[in-house]
C-alpha cells in the first residue's frame, strides 16, 4: 500500500459531515499518515479532511426541493470531479447522499479506475430498489450500519459488510435519567433549513396546543451547526418565548434533559431513540415531492425506529397526517400515560440491544483499509 495513501471522502449533510468525522479519526489511529481530502462540513474539516466543497451548499430534501439548489449542486459535481481528475486519490469514501454520490461522483470515479466504497448505504430497500444494480457495477464494497441491510445486499449479490451503527458510539456513555430529572420535551425539525420551515411551525403550534392543559411544559430545540440559531429564534411565536429554550450542542447531550420529542423522520429518531426518549416521528414535504415518492416507497414504517424493530414502538404523522391537532392527541396518549410511556421506553430498550456494540468507524476503517490494500 502506499506509504501515504489517499482517501477522498464525500458526505452531503450534517448526518454524513458527522459519520464522515468519525470515519476520518478512525481512518488516522490507523494510518497516521494519511491524507484525507473531500466534501464535507466543520466536523470532517475538525478532523483533518481538508474541504475542497461544502456540505452545506449541498444539503436539500425532497425531490422538488432540488431544483432551487441546482446552481450549488452543480458547483459541487464540478468541485468534486476536478478534484478526483487532478489527485487521483487511492481510494473514494461515499457516505449516504445517493442522488449525488450514485448519480453524480460514482460514475465519474469509476471512469477514473478509482476504488469505490460505500459507508451507509441509500435506502434502496425503502424505494427505487433498482439502484441496487448501480452499486453492484460502481462499488467494490458497501459497509452497512442497520441490521436487515446486510440481508439485502447479500440478496442482490453485492460485497456487503454489517459494521453497527456509529450513533451507538455517540450514546456508548450516555447515562438515562429518571424522568422526573428531564425536565423538557424536546421539538427536533431537522437540520435543513427548508425542513426547518415545513416542520418547526407545526411542532410549535402542538407545544402551545399542549401548554394549554400543561401550562407547566418546557420546550428545548436543538439547532444543528449548520443552521443559523437567529433563524429558528425568529420562528418561535411571543407566546411561547418564555416556555421554549434554543442549544447549539450536540443532540445526544440535549437530549439528557428530554423525558419526550417531537422529531422529524431521519437519523434524529434513531439518536433520540438511543436516548430511550419516546417521541412523535412527524414528516411533511412538498405536496408533488411526496406524492411522487409515494409511488416508490416500498416499507411499511418511514422513521428508523419502527423499521429497525419491525413495528410501529412510536407513532408517525406522515403529509396530511402531519397536523398540530393530531401530533397534540399522539403526544397526550404516551406523554400523559406513564403505563403507555413505560412500554414505549422499555420497546426502545429492546431496539438499543438489537442493533449491537459501539466500535462501527473503526470497524468501517479497518474494512476501508483492507480495500486499499486488495488495490494496491
Amino acid at each position: 500500500m502506499n506509504s501515504e495513501p489517499h482517501i477522498v471522502i464525500v458526505a452531503g449533510e450534517d448526518s454524513g459531515d458527522f459519520h464522515g468525522a468519525n470515519l476520518a479519526a478512525a481512518l488516522r489511529r490507523q494510518l497516521p499518515q494519511i491524507r484525507l481530502s473531500g466534501i464535507g462540513g466543520q466536523k470532517m474539516e475538525e478532523n483533518g479532511v481538508e474541504l475542497i466543497f461544502p456540505s452545506a451548499r449541498l444539503a436539500v430534501v425532497g425531490i422538488t426541493e432540488v431544483i432551487s439548489r441546482l446552481p450549488d449542486i452543480l458547483a459541487g459535481c464540478r468541485a468534486i470531479r476536478k478534484h478526483l481528475r487532478e489527485s487521483q486519490p487511492d481510494l473514494l469514501v461515499l457516505i449516504d447522499f445517493p442522488d449525488f454520490n450514485l448519480h453524480l461522483v460514482a460514475p465519474y470515479a469509476r471512469r477514473l479506475k478509482i476504488p469505490i466504497v460505500y459507508y451507509i448505504s441509500p435506502q434502496v430497500w425503502a424505494w427505487r430498489q433498482g439502484r441496487v444494480k448501480s452499486i453492484n457495477k460502481l462499488v467494490e464494497k458497501i459497509l452497512v450500519i442497520l441490521p436487515f441491510e446486510e440481508e439485502f445486499y447479500r440478496r442482490h449479490g453485492v460485497a456487503v459488510e454489517y459494521v453497527g451503527h456509529p450513533l451507538l458510539d455517540e450514546f456508548k456513555s450516555f447515562h438515562c435519567k429518571p424522568r422526573s430529572e428531564r425536565p423538557y420535551v424536546a421539538l427536533i425539525p431537522g437540520s435543513r433549513s427548508g425542513e426547518i420551515k415545513r416542520l418547526l411551525p407545526l411542532m410549535l403550534t402542538a407545544a402551545r396546543l399542549y401548554t394549554r392543559e400543561k401550562p407547566s411544559t418546557r420546550f428545548l430545540i436543538p439547532v444543528a451547526p449548520s443552521i443559523d440559531i437567529e433563524f429558528v429564534k425568529k420562528m418561535i411565536p411571543a407566546i411561547l418565548n418564555d416556555k421554549i429554550t434554543l442549544l447549539r450542542q450536540p443532540l445526544s447531550q440535549a437530549l439528557q434533559k428530554v423525558s419526550f420529542a417531537l422529531v422529524t423522520s431521519g437519523t434524529a429518531t434513531l439518536e433520540t431513540a438511543l436516548a430511550e426518549v419516546p417521541m412523535v416521528v412527524i414528516y411533511h414535504v412538498n405536496q408533488l415531492s411526496y406524492q411522487l415518492g409515494k409511488r416508490l416507497i416500498s416499507v411499511p414504517h418511514i422513521s428508523l425506529v419502527n423499521l429497525i424493530a419491525e413495528k410501529e414502538i412510536v407513532p408517525e404523522l406522515i403529509q396530511d397526517d402531519a397536523l398540530p391537532e393530531k401530533i397534540t392527541t399522539k403526544m397526550r396518549t404516551i406523554l400523559d400515560n406513564s403505563e403507555n410511556y413505560r412500554k414505549v421506553r422499555q420497546e426502545l430498550k429492546n431496539l438499543k440491544k438489537k442493533l449491537g456494540k459501539a466500535g462501527a468507524p473503526q470497524r468501517a476503517a479497518d474494512a476501508i483499509i483492507s480495500v486499499l490494500r486488495e488495490n494496491e
